[in-house]
């Protein structure tokens, strides 16, 4: 038994060295077989054993005119991606790289990669790389380390018109994530106009790839058979306005500073929205310049204010409608009511003059629109003082924002007996403020936009409509349209009878003998409308004009200011009178226009 016990014990450790070594056999031989049979296959997919997700912009959703004509759409732009963690090991390639993109190392390793919070993902390094860039870095690719290039779109706008409503899109920053969800730092987002209210209809959503890239961080292609999400492109908006139109009006602004409005009365869809100066949207679709931006924003012009809806002016005699209305619909005048005028009215130690130095004689309501006496309108406003202008204002939204869906829109004044008090304290005002702003004058303050709004609720006899850019939504995808139906139509509150008068008074300004818009008469094309000059402290008078055509059936109202103008009559209503006769397709009778100048005295 112990002779036994002995033998196995020796022969245990024999075994166990036997079945190492065929281990080590079997090992060595498949070494062999990998370095030698299958080491040059084996070497090339080494060089390509990391994977990259990279994401896929979307196409941002275009914007086409009521007849669909492309307003704004995209094209394709290379953009420059770069890892940090795999560029920063390479000196040299970030050096390049800097150059190439006009930066210094220092500044570019602390503007571009500084900021980066996750440096394992590709980052945009620049969008819309010019010609001269893109050859520069296809020359040196194999040599830069941790870059790619990628085909995005870019917006792109093809008529070059309305970019003060259409906007513009840009780089998100970090503090502005919170406005615009699902966004991160570097994302084009929309930042003024349409492009910013329907940020999250254009903007899609991001797709992915799987990508293979070698170890110096170059991609090689992408993933075989790896998963891959496509990108969903934004949808497509179906906006009111009419593109010749919308060219139309801006021509007409050309070497002029002010702003056109065109409505649709029945419905309550902008036609055009024009505003002088203005400038090149396509400076916006890629990368900005500082150069550029600053530019823009230091020239005196203005170029990037939205003068339809950001500029408040008085609005002179144009508002004598809704004075007129509010002294029908208070009671405070009957509809034979009138007034003798004698060129000036006297209140208290002040004398507030006519437009007319000889005065105009007994006007009653009617007579006082036509010729926009403004000793009629003086007398009415001190019978029910400023909050009885307040209410005329109000019932038409003037003071007051529409709410058009292209944001950035400033409110106005509507003065009050509040507000004064407010303003200059209680006993800080007196009655001789009352006749400036019953004629529009003082304290009032109104956009373009509002008085169009104001004019199209007149020619319409019954509702003031929310002014609004969107007609239809569409899923480019699915076909889906979406039709919005949130816009506010409301009852103008006041009587039928006062509103068919009102419309009456703004024909006889235009078709009337003694009107003051009489240039425009074409028994052809009847319109109705109201001129109006504003005071302006810092120059020559603002000239307004406000109208809509046919007069039966209206299917165009019109604002046209033009800063410095001076008189209506004479600088905003022959451009809106082109206007509705473009957009109704009427052409001018020759001389209609040069027997009115020299027959009727026309200054409002």
């Amino acid at each position: 038994m112990r002779q036994e016990s002995s033998t196995g014990g020796w022969q245990r450790p024999w075994a166990f060295f036997l079945v190492v070594g065929l281990l080590s056999v079997l090992l060595l031989v498949r070494l062999v077989y990998l370095q030698i049979v299958l080491g040059n296959e084996l070497r090339d997919k080494s060089e390509s054993n990391r994977i990259r997700l990279v994401e896929i912009a979307p196409a941002r959703g275009a914007m086409l005119d009521r007849h669909g004509h492309l307003l704004v759409t995209n094209r394709p732009v290379y953009t420059l991606y770069g890892v940090p963690a795999e560029m920063k090991k390479d000196t040299v390639a970030v050096a390049k790289i800097s150059q190439i993109l006009g930066y210094d190392v220092e500044t570019f390793r602390r503007k571009v990669l500084g900021p980066v919070r996750n440096s394992f993902l590709a980052h945009r390094l620049q969008r819309d790389l010019s010609f001269q860039g893109l050859s520069q870095i296809e020359e040196q690719r194999d040599i830069l380390s941790g870059i790619f290039l990628q085909v995005e779109p870019k917006r792109y706008h093809p008529t070059e018109v309305a970019p003060h409503v259409l906007g513009y899109v840009a780089e998100v920053s970090q503090e502005e994530l919170s406005q615009f969800p699902g966004s991160k730092a570097g994302d084009l987002v929309g930042k003024r106009g349409i492009e910013k209210t329907y940020d999250q209809v254009l903007r899609g959503q991001k797709g992915w790839r799987l990508a293979v890239v070698n170890v110096f961080g170059q991609e090689v292609g992408d993933l075989e058979k790896g998963p891959r999400v496509a990108p969903v492109p934004g949808k497509t908006l179906h906006l009111t306005l009419d593109a010749k139109l919308q060219s139309l009006a801006e021509s007409l602004l050309v070497d002029k500073t002010g702003a056109i409005v065109a409505m649709e009365p029945s419905t309550g869809e902008v036609l055009a929205i024009a505003s002088s100066p203005t400038y090149d949207p396509n400076v916006f679709a890629g990368m900005v310049s500082s150069s550029d931006w600053e530019r823009l924003l230091s020239d005196p012009a203005k170029p990037m204010l939205n003068r339809a809806t950001q500029g408040t002016y008085p609005s002179g005699s144009a508002i004598k409608m809704a004075i007129l209305a509010e002294g029908l619909e208070s009671g405070e005048i009957p509809l034979n009511w009138s007034v003798s005028c004698g060129g000036a009215l006297r209140v208290g130690n002040r004398s507030f003059a006519c437009w007319r130095k000889k005065g105009h004689g007994r006007m009653g309501v009617l007579d006082a629109v036509e010729q926009s006496c403004d000793v009629f309108f003086y007398t009415l406003g001190l019978r029910f003082g400023p909050d009885g202008i307040h209410r005329a204002m109000k019932r038409f939204h003037l003071g007051m924002k529409t709410g058009i869906d292209t944001g950035s829109e400033l409110a106005g004044v509507a003065p009050s007996v509040e507000y004064y008090n407010r303003r200059y304290g209680v006993d800080g005002w007196t009655r001789g403020f009352i006749p400036s702003i019953a004629i529009g004058q003082g304290e009032v303050l109104v956009t373009p936009l509002q008085m169009c709004a104001y004019m199209a609720a007149i020619a319409d006899g019954h509702f003031w409509r929310e002014p609004h850019l969107v007609r239809a939504i569409e899923d480019p995808a699915t076909g889906k349209v979406e039709v919005p139906d949130n816009h506010i139509a409301e009852p103008v509150a006041a009587r039928p009878e006062t509103m068919e008068l009102l419309r009456e008074a703004t024909r006889r300004v235009v078709m009337g003998s003694h009107g003051t818009a009489h240039s425009l008469c074409d028994p052809a094309l009847p319109m109705g409308g109201k001129t109006g000059t504003a005071q302006n402290p810092h120059g020559e008078d603002h000239a307004w004009f406000v109208g809509y055509a046919p007069f039966e059936n209206p299917q165009i109202a019109v604002c046209v200011l033009v800063e410095f103008g001076g008189h209506g009559s004479s600088a905003a209503a022959p451009l809106a009178g082109r206007l509705m006769r473009a957009y109704l397709n009427k052409e001018q009778p020759t001389g209609v226009k040069l027997l009115a100048a020299a027959t009727v005295e026309t200054q409002d």
